[in-house]
């Protein structure tokens, strides 16, 4: 079965909207800890892991701070 020929845009929850359970697990809530991949090239990860370390943060701080940093300038 092929899926749909172009990806479906929705918009993300509000602040204040629950997050939609579709698993049947139960609610986890946002102050939950979940796992994301990203596909980078194996040099700019040797990077980003060592500027990070030379930083003395974790590479997840480091990339949550970049975000928090992008979405400020952005605004």
């Amino acid at each position: 079965m092929k899926g749909p020929g172009k990806s479906i845009k929705i918009e993300p929850p509000k602040e204040d909207e629950p997050t939609l359970d579709v698993t049947g697990k139960g609610a986890v809530p946002d102050s939950a800890i979940k796992p994301i991949q990203i596909k980078v090239p194996v040099s700019k990860h040797k990077e980003m892991k060592a500027y990070a370390a030379e930083q003395g943060i974790s590479m997840t701080d480091m990339l949550l701070t970049g975000y928090d940093m992008y979405r400020n300038k952005m605004k």
